[in-house]
Protein backbone atom coordinates (compact mmCIF):
# COMPACT_ATOMS: atom_id res chain seq x y z
CA UNK A 1 0.00 0.00 0.00
CA UNK A 2 1.35 3.60 -0.79
CA UNK A 3 1.20 6.68 1.71
CA UNK A 4 1.88 9.67 -0.02
CA UNK A 5 2.06 13.58 1.37
CA UNK A 6 2.36 11.93 5.30
CA UNK A 7 3.67 15.00 7.14
CA UNK A 8 6.88 14.28 9.11
CA UNK A 9 8.34 16.22 11.87
CA UNK A 10 12.02 16.76 12.62
CA UNK A 11 12.77 17.33 16.22
CA UNK A 12 14.54 20.23 16.75
CA UNK A 13 14.23 21.41 13.12
CA UNK A 14 11.26 22.78 10.69
CA UNK A 15 8.60 20.88 9.37
CA UNK A 16 9.38 19.29 6.15
CA UNK A 17 7.06 17.55 3.64
CA UNK A 18 8.32 13.85 2.75
CA UNK A 19 6.34 11.40 0.87
CA UNK A 20 6.99 7.84 2.19
CA UNK A 21 6.70 4.71 -0.19
CA UNK A 22 6.06 1.76 1.60
CA UNK A 23 4.96 -1.98 1.23
CA UNK A 24 1.25 -2.55 3.62
CA UNK A 25 2.77 -4.60 7.13
CA UNK A 26 6.12 -3.81 5.87
CA UNK A 27 8.09 -2.27 8.48
CA UNK A 28 10.43 0.56 6.40
CA UNK A 29 9.85 2.38 3.35
CA UNK A 30 11.30 5.07 1.34
CA UNK A 31 11.18 9.16 2.33
CA UNK A 32 11.34 11.06 -0.76
CA UNK A 33 11.92 15.15 -0.35
CA UNK A 34 9.27 17.08 -1.75
CA UNK A 35 11.50 19.89 -1.62
CA UNK A 36 15.27 20.28 -1.91
CA UNK A 37 16.61 20.58 1.87
CA UNK A 38 19.41 22.45 2.32
CA UNK A 39 22.56 20.94 3.69
CA UNK A 40 22.34 21.38 7.75
CA UNK A 41 24.79 20.56 10.56
CA UNK A 42 24.35 16.98 10.47
CA UNK A 43 24.48 14.95 7.45
CA UNK A 44 22.72 12.04 9.11
CA UNK A 45 19.48 12.32 11.59
CA UNK A 46 17.70 10.30 13.46
CA UNK A 47 13.83 11.33 12.96
CA UNK A 48 10.61 10.26 14.59
CA UNK A 49 8.36 9.80 11.89
CA UNK A 50 4.40 10.12 12.80
CA UNK A 51 2.36 8.45 10.66
CA UNK A 52 -1.10 9.49 10.61
CA UNK A 53 -4.01 7.57 9.44
CA UNK A 54 -7.35 7.90 9.61
CA UNK A 55 -7.97 4.68 11.71
CA UNK A 56 -5.24 6.44 14.19
CA UNK A 57 -1.12 6.92 14.29
CA UNK A 58 2.54 5.35 14.67
CA UNK A 59 5.05 6.14 14.76
CA UNK A 60 8.70 5.03 14.67
CA UNK A 61 12.47 6.07 13.78
CA UNK A 62 13.20 6.65 10.30
CA UNK A 63 16.73 6.87 9.37
CA UNK A 64 17.50 9.94 6.79
CA UNK A 65 20.37 10.05 4.41
CA UNK A 66 20.87 13.60 3.44
CA UNK A 67 21.68 14.56 -0.10
CA UNK A 68 23.84 17.23 -0.16
CA UNK A 69 22.85 19.53 -3.12
CA UNK A 70 25.56 22.64 -4.91
CA UNK A 71 24.01 26.07 -2.92
CA UNK A 72 25.26 29.65 -4.10
CA UNK A 73 27.12 31.22 -2.02
CA UNK A 74 26.09 34.40 -0.82
CA UNK A 75 28.04 37.83 0.43
CA UNK A 76 27.36 39.27 3.87
CA UNK A 77 26.35 42.24 3.25
CA UNK A 78 25.30 42.41 -0.53
CA UNK A 79 26.43 45.53 -0.63
CA UNK A 80 29.40 47.80 1.04
CA UNK A 81 29.94 51.26 0.81
CA UNK A 82 33.92 52.73 1.71
CA UNK A 83 35.88 55.69 1.60
CA UNK A 84 38.60 56.10 0.65
CA UNK A 85 41.47 58.62 0.43
CA UNK A 86 42.92 60.07 -2.44
CA UNK A 87 46.63 59.30 -3.57
CA UNK A 88 47.07 55.99 -1.14
CA UNK A 89 50.02 54.05 -2.42
CA UNK A 90 48.88 50.47 -4.30
CA UNK A 91 48.43 47.52 -1.44
CA UNK A 92 46.56 49.76 1.00
CA UNK A 93 44.22 48.21 2.46
CA UNK A 94 40.47 49.64 1.55
CA UNK A 95 37.53 46.46 3.05
CA UNK A 96 37.21 42.74 2.97
CA UNK A 97 34.40 41.16 0.94
CA UNK A 98 33.18 38.31 2.88
CA UNK A 99 30.63 35.77 1.07
CA UNK A 100 29.46 32.39 2.66
CA UNK A 101 28.70 28.97 1.27
CA UNK A 102 27.43 26.21 2.67
CA UNK A 103 28.55 23.32 0.85
CA UNK A 104 31.79 21.14 1.91
CA UNK A 105 34.62 20.15 -0.45
CA UNK A 106 35.38 22.47 -3.79
CA UNK A 107 31.33 23.20 -3.48
CA UNK A 108 32.27 25.73 -0.66
CA UNK A 109 35.64 26.62 -1.32
CA UNK A 110 35.06 30.44 -2.69
CA UNK A 111 37.29 32.36 -5.29
CA UNK A 112 36.94 36.15 -5.45
CA UNK A 113 37.28 38.59 -8.48
CA UNK A 114 36.92 41.77 -9.08
CA UNK A 115 35.65 43.49 -12.40
CA UNK A 116 38.06 46.41 -12.15
CA UNK A 117 42.18 46.65 -11.34
CA UNK A 118 43.92 50.20 -11.86
CA UNK A 119 47.57 50.58 -12.28
CA UNK A 120 47.59 53.97 -11.03
CA UNK A 121 46.63 56.07 -8.16
CA UNK A 122 43.10 57.14 -7.04
CA UNK A 123 42.56 61.00 -8.45
CA UNK A 124 39.17 62.54 -6.68
CA UNK A 125 39.20 65.49 -9.01
CA UNK A 126 39.49 62.99 -11.74
CA UNK A 127 36.83 60.19 -10.28
CA UNK A 128 35.53 60.85 -7.00
CA UNK A 129 32.93 57.92 -7.15
CA UNK A 130 33.76 54.68 -8.09
CA UNK A 131 30.99 51.59 -8.30
CA UNK A 132 32.95 48.09 -8.17
CA UNK A 133 31.28 44.47 -9.19
CA UNK A 134 33.10 42.28 -6.92
CA UNK A 135 32.33 38.09 -7.38
CA UNK A 136 32.83 35.08 -5.70
CA UNK A 137 32.99 31.96 -7.43
CA UNK A 138 32.94 28.00 -5.91
CA UNK A 139 33.81 24.85 -7.70
CA UNK A 140 31.05 23.03 -7.02
CA UNK A 141 29.71 20.59 -9.85
CA UNK A 142 26.28 19.66 -8.80
CA UNK A 143 24.86 20.88 -10.89
CA UNK A 144 27.70 23.15 -11.57
CA UNK A 145 30.30 25.91 -10.44
CA UNK A 146 27.75 29.05 -8.57
CA UNK A 147 28.65 32.61 -7.74
CA UNK A 148 27.55 35.42 -6.30
CA UNK A 149 27.90 39.06 -6.54
CA UNK A 150 28.29 42.18 -4.12
CA UNK A 151 28.72 45.87 -5.53
CA UNK A 152 31.38 48.10 -3.88
CA UNK A 153 30.62 51.62 -3.56
CA UNK A 154 33.79 53.61 -3.30
CA UNK A 155 33.62 57.48 -1.92
CA UNK A 156 37.15 59.20 -2.45
CA UNK A 157 37.81 61.42 -0.46
CA UNK A 158 39.95 64.64 -0.88
CA UNK A 159 43.61 64.99 -0.29
CA UNK A 160 45.01 68.37 -0.26
CA UNK A 161 47.10 68.43 -3.46
CA UNK A 162 46.42 70.90 -5.54
CA UNK A 163 47.42 74.61 -4.61
CA UNK A 164 44.41 77.38 -5.69
CA UNK A 165 45.42 78.45 -9.57
CA UNK A 166 44.80 81.95 -10.70
CA UNK A 167 41.85 83.19 -13.35
CA UNK A 168 44.61 85.12 -14.70
CA UNK A 169 48.52 85.07 -15.29
CA UNK A 170 48.70 88.61 -14.79
CA UNK A 171 45.80 91.21 -13.74
CA UNK A 172 45.85 94.76 -15.52
CA UNK A 173 44.18 97.68 -14.24
CA UNK A 174 44.08 101.18 -15.22
CA UNK A 175 42.97 104.09 -12.82
CA UNK A 176 43.31 107.43 -12.43
CA UNK A 177 45.06 109.23 -9.90
CA UNK A 178 42.64 111.23 -8.50
CA UNK A 179 40.62 108.79 -7.50
CA UNK A 180 39.09 108.51 -4.19
CA UNK A 181 40.60 106.11 -1.91
CA UNK A 182 38.93 103.57 -0.30
CA UNK A 183 37.52 102.57 -3.92
CA UNK A 184 37.59 98.86 -5.29
CA UNK A 185 39.68 98.46 -8.16
CA UNK A 186 39.88 95.05 -9.04
CA UNK A 187 38.48 91.40 -7.75
CA UNK A 188 41.35 88.70 -8.29
CA UNK A 189 40.20 85.04 -8.45
CA UNK A 190 41.65 81.96 -7.67
CA UNK A 191 40.22 78.30 -7.45
CA UNK A 192 41.09 74.97 -5.91
CA UNK A 193 39.91 71.18 -8.05
CA UNK A 194 39.97 70.17 -4.16
CA UNK A 195 36.95 69.66 -2.04
CA UNK A 196 35.88 71.56 1.44
CA UNK A 197 38.38 73.85 3.32
CA UNK A 198 41.22 72.40 1.05
CA UNK A 199 39.33 74.19 -1.80
CA UNK A 200 38.89 77.28 0.61
CA UNK A 201 41.14 80.07 -1.42
CA UNK A 202 42.66 83.73 0.64
CA UNK A 203 44.64 86.37 -0.61
CA UNK A 204 47.21 88.16 0.51
CA UNK A 205 49.84 90.68 -1.13
CA UNK A 206 53.40 89.59 -1.15
CA UNK A 207 55.61 92.45 -2.43
CA UNK A 208 54.77 95.96 -4.50
CA UNK A 209 52.62 97.37 -1.49
CA UNK A 210 55.37 99.17 0.11
CA UNK A 211 53.45 102.79 0.68
CA UNK A 212 50.77 100.60 1.85
CA UNK A 213 48.63 102.49 -1.23
CA UNK A 214 46.51 99.08 -1.86
CA UNK A 215 44.17 96.44 0.32
CA UNK A 216 43.13 92.97 -0.20
CA UNK A 217 40.23 91.19 0.98
CA UNK A 218 41.81 87.80 2.14
CA UNK A 219 38.56 86.25 1.36
CA UNK A 220 37.16 88.10 -1.76
CA UNK A 221 40.00 88.92 -3.71
CA UNK A 222 38.97 92.51 -4.02
CA UNK A 223 41.07 95.16 -4.21
CA UNK A 224 40.81 98.49 -2.92
CA UNK A 225 43.12 101.57 -3.25
CA UNK A 226 43.36 102.92 0.40
CA UNK A 227 45.67 106.48 -0.08
CA UNK A 228 45.97 108.41 -3.39
CA UNK A 229 47.77 108.16 -5.50
CA UNK A 230 50.02 110.61 -6.97
CA UNK A 231 50.90 109.51 -11.19
CA UNK A 232 54.14 112.47 -10.97
CA UNK A 233 55.54 110.21 -7.94
CA UNK A 234 54.95 106.97 -9.16
CA UNK A 235 53.53 106.03 -13.05
CA UNK A 236 52.72 102.10 -12.37
CA UNK A 237 52.81 99.96 -9.60
CA UNK A 238 53.31 95.56 -9.69
CA UNK A 239 51.54 93.62 -6.68
CA UNK A 240 52.44 90.15 -6.22
CA UNK A 241 49.54 88.07 -5.38
CA UNK A 242 49.64 85.00 -2.71
CA UNK A 243 46.70 82.69 -3.44
CA UNK A 244 46.62 80.23 -0.03
CA UNK A 245 44.03 77.25 0.23
CA UNK A 246 42.76 76.08 3.83
CA UNK A 247 44.30 72.72 3.94
CA UNK A 248 46.62 71.08 6.20
CA UNK A 249 49.30 71.96 5.11
CA UNK A 250 47.77 74.46 3.21
CA UNK A 251 49.09 75.01 -0.50
CA UNK A 252 50.03 78.53 -1.78
CA UNK A 253 50.36 79.94 -5.24
CA UNK A 254 52.01 83.05 -5.59
CA UNK A 255 52.47 83.85 -8.98
CA UNK A 256 49.55 86.05 -9.37
CA UNK A 257 51.02 89.74 -10.50
CA UNK A 258 48.55 92.54 -10.49
CA UNK A 259 49.32 95.76 -12.51
CA UNK A 260 47.99 99.17 -11.73
CA UNK A 261 48.89 101.61 -14.42
CA UNK A 262 48.07 105.27 -12.64
CA UNK A 263 46.19 107.70 -15.78
CA UNK A 264 47.41 111.14 -15.50
CA UNK A 265 44.62 114.02 -14.79
CA UNK A 266 45.86 116.97 -15.25
CA UNK A 267 46.62 118.44 -11.83
CA UNK A 268 49.91 120.25 -12.47
CA UNK A 269 50.27 124.14 -13.62
CA UNK A 270 53.35 124.84 -16.07
CA UNK A 271 56.17 126.70 -14.53
CA UNK A 272 58.35 128.66 -16.01
CA UNK A 273 62.25 127.67 -15.38
CA UNK A 274 63.58 130.57 -14.84
CA UNK A 275 61.56 133.91 -13.42
CA UNK A 276 61.55 136.70 -14.00
CA UNK A 277 63.46 136.77 -17.60
CA UNK A 278 65.51 139.57 -18.17
CA UNK A 279 67.21 140.45 -21.83
CA UNK A 280 68.84 143.18 -23.94
CA UNK A 281 68.86 143.21 -27.34
CA UNK A 282 70.37 146.00 -29.74
CA UNK A 283 68.31 148.72 -31.39
CA UNK A 284 69.56 148.19 -34.99
CA UNK A 285 68.82 143.96 -34.77
CA UNK A 286 66.68 143.15 -37.59
CA UNK A 287 62.77 142.21 -37.89
CA UNK A 288 62.36 138.12 -36.62
CA UNK A 289 65.91 138.36 -34.51
CA UNK A 290 65.05 135.74 -31.91
CA UNK A 291 66.05 137.36 -28.40
CA UNK A 292 65.09 135.21 -25.44
CA UNK A 293 63.69 131.41 -25.54
CA UNK A 294 60.73 131.60 -23.35
CA UNK A 295 60.23 127.93 -21.46
CA UNK A 296 57.77 126.34 -18.68
CA UNK A 297 57.97 122.59 -17.96
CA UNK A 298 54.46 120.71 -16.84
CA UNK A 299 54.65 117.38 -14.63
CA UNK A 300 51.72 115.98 -16.08
CA UNK A 301 51.75 114.15 -19.27
CA UNK A 302 50.10 113.95 -22.66
CA UNK A 303 48.50 117.07 -23.62
CA UNK A 304 48.20 117.96 -19.93
CA UNK A 305 51.82 118.99 -20.49
CA UNK A 306 51.73 120.35 -24.19
CA UNK A 307 52.05 123.97 -23.66
CA UNK A 308 51.51 127.15 -25.47
CA UNK A 309 52.69 130.38 -25.04
CA UNK A 310 51.41 134.13 -25.62
CA UNK A 311 52.85 137.71 -24.33
CA UNK A 312 50.79 139.58 -22.36
CA UNK A 313 50.69 143.01 -21.09
CA UNK A 314 51.59 144.76 -24.58
CA UNK A 315 50.25 147.60 -26.51
CA UNK A 316 49.41 148.02 -30.18
CA UNK A 317 52.31 147.85 -32.16
CA UNK A 318 54.80 146.01 -29.98
CA UNK A 319 57.66 145.61 -31.22
CA UNK A 320 57.87 141.84 -30.12
CA UNK A 321 56.09 138.77 -30.45
CA UNK A 322 56.80 134.91 -29.41
CA UNK A 323 56.30 131.69 -30.84
CA UNK A 324 53.69 129.64 -29.43
CA UNK A 325 55.00 126.82 -30.01
CA UNK A 326 58.47 127.29 -29.16
CA UNK A 327 58.67 130.38 -26.75
CA UNK A 328 61.23 131.84 -28.30
CA UNK A 329 60.84 136.12 -28.31
CA UNK A 330 61.22 137.64 -31.74
CA UNK A 331 61.75 141.03 -33.11
CA UNK A 332 58.53 141.86 -34.47
CA UNK A 333 59.56 145.52 -35.85
CA UNK A 334 61.93 148.00 -35.93
CA UNK A 335 63.28 148.80 -32.27
CA UNK A 336 64.95 152.32 -31.65
CA UNK A 337 66.38 152.67 -28.09
CA UNK A 338 65.95 156.74 -29.07
CA UNK A 339 62.09 156.29 -28.58
CA UNK A 340 61.76 153.58 -26.41
CA UNK A 341 64.62 151.99 -24.72
CA UNK A 342 62.95 149.66 -21.46
CA UNK A 343 59.91 147.02 -22.57
CA UNK A 344 58.14 145.26 -19.33
CA UNK A 345 55.66 143.10 -20.07
CA UNK A 346 54.26 139.59 -19.14
CA UNK A 347 54.05 135.61 -21.09
CA UNK A 348 51.23 132.85 -19.69
CA UNK A 349 52.43 129.82 -20.18
CA UNK A 350 49.04 127.25 -20.89
CA UNK A 351 48.86 123.53 -21.30
CA UNK A 352 46.20 121.61 -23.74
CA UNK A 353 44.56 119.82 -20.46
CA UNK A 354 40.80 119.52 -19.68
CA UNK A 355 40.13 122.10 -17.86
CA UNK A 356 43.71 123.49 -19.05
CA UNK A 357 45.97 125.24 -15.95
CA UNK A 358 48.35 127.93 -16.84
CA UNK A 359 50.89 130.17 -15.35
CA UNK A 360 52.26 133.91 -15.95
CA UNK A 361 55.74 135.64 -15.48
CA UNK A 362 57.09 138.99 -16.20
CA UNK A 363 59.64 139.95 -18.64
CA UNK A 364 62.59 142.71 -19.13
CA UNK A 365 63.92 144.10 -22.11
CA UNK A 366 66.04 146.43 -22.51
CA UNK A 367 67.38 148.41 -25.63
CA UNK A 368 70.90 148.64 -25.75
CA UNK A 369 71.99 151.71 -27.92
CA UNK A 370 73.98 151.63 -31.44
CA UNK A 371 75.12 154.99 -32.60
CA UNK A 372 72.85 155.43 -35.20
CA UNK A 373 72.62 159.80 -34.29
CA UNK A 374 74.61 162.05 -36.05
CA UNK A 375 75.34 165.06 -33.16
CA UNK A 376 73.32 168.59 -33.60
CA UNK A 377 74.40 171.95 -33.06
CA UNK A 378 71.71 173.45 -30.69
CA UNK A 379 72.01 176.69 -33.13
CA UNK A 380 72.17 176.55 -36.88
CA UNK A 381 74.07 179.93 -36.74
CA UNK A 382 76.62 181.83 -34.18
CA UNK A 383 77.44 185.27 -34.75
CA UNK A 384 80.16 187.27 -32.67
CA UNK A 385 82.38 190.52 -33.14
CA UNK A 386 85.85 190.01 -32.80
CA UNK A 387 88.95 192.93 -32.34
CA UNK A 388 91.46 192.57 -34.79
CA UNK A 389 93.79 193.14 -31.96
CA UNK A 390 92.63 190.13 -30.25
CA UNK A 391 95.01 188.04 -29.05
CA UNK A 392 95.34 184.31 -29.73
CA UNK A 393 94.06 182.26 -27.15
CA UNK A 394 90.88 184.71 -26.84
CA UNK A 395 87.29 183.25 -26.20
CA UNK A 396 85.09 183.75 -29.12
CA UNK A 397 82.20 182.14 -28.85
CA UNK A 398 80.96 179.01 -27.05
CA UNK A 399 79.35 176.29 -29.04
CA UNK A 400 77.70 173.15 -27.95
CA UNK A 401 75.86 169.96 -29.56
CA UNK A 402 73.74 167.08 -28.59
CA UNK A 403 73.75 163.82 -29.45
CA UNK A 404 70.54 161.05 -28.95
CA UNK A 405 73.08 158.43 -28.90
CA UNK A 406 74.34 157.72 -25.35
CA UNK A 407 78.09 158.12 -23.93
CA UNK A 408 78.70 160.20 -26.54
CA UNK A 409 82.14 162.43 -26.77
CA UNK A 410 82.15 165.47 -29.24
CA UNK A 411 85.37 167.05 -30.71
CA UNK A 412 84.27 170.17 -32.58
CA UNK A 413 86.44 171.26 -35.60
CA UNK A 414 86.69 174.88 -37.04
CA UNK A 415 86.67 175.65 -40.47
CA UNK A 416 89.64 177.65 -41.83
CA UNK A 417 88.79 181.89 -42.39
CA UNK A 418 89.33 183.30 -45.69
CA UNK A 419 91.78 186.26 -44.81
CA UNK A 420 90.84 187.92 -48.06
CA UNK A 421 87.30 188.57 -46.57
CA UNK A 422 87.29 189.72 -43.18
CA UNK A 423 83.38 190.00 -43.14
CA UNK A 424 83.36 186.20 -43.71
CA UNK A 425 81.67 183.48 -41.98
CA UNK A 426 83.57 180.45 -40.23
CA UNK A 427 81.88 176.68 -40.03
CA UNK A 428 82.31 174.22 -37.56
CA UNK A 429 82.05 170.79 -37.12
CA UNK A 430 81.26 168.56 -34.19
CA UNK A 431 82.36 165.01 -34.63
CA UNK A 432 82.14 161.88 -32.16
Amino acid sequence: MLFTSAPLCFTGDSLLEFTLRCERGARSGLAHAHWRVGRGPFTQTHLRKVLQRAAGSNSGLLSRRKRNVNNNPQFQPPMYQVSIAENQPAGTFVVVLKAADPDEGEAGRLEYFLEALFDRLVDRETVDYYVLLGEANEQGRDPGPRSATASVHNIVEDDNDNAPQFSEKRYIVQIPEDLTPNTEILQVTATDQDRGNNAVVHFSIMSGNTRGQFYIDAQTGKLDLVSQLDYEMNKEYTLRIRAQDGGRPPLSNISGLVTVQVLDVNDNAPIFVSTPFQATVLENVPVGYSVIHIQAIDADAGDNSRLEYRLTETTPNFPFTINNSTGWIVVASELDRESVDFYSFGVEARDHGAPAMSSSASISMTILDVNDNNPEFTQKAYYMRLNEDASIGTSVVTVSAVDQDINSIFHHQPERRRPDNPRSTAGLQAGK
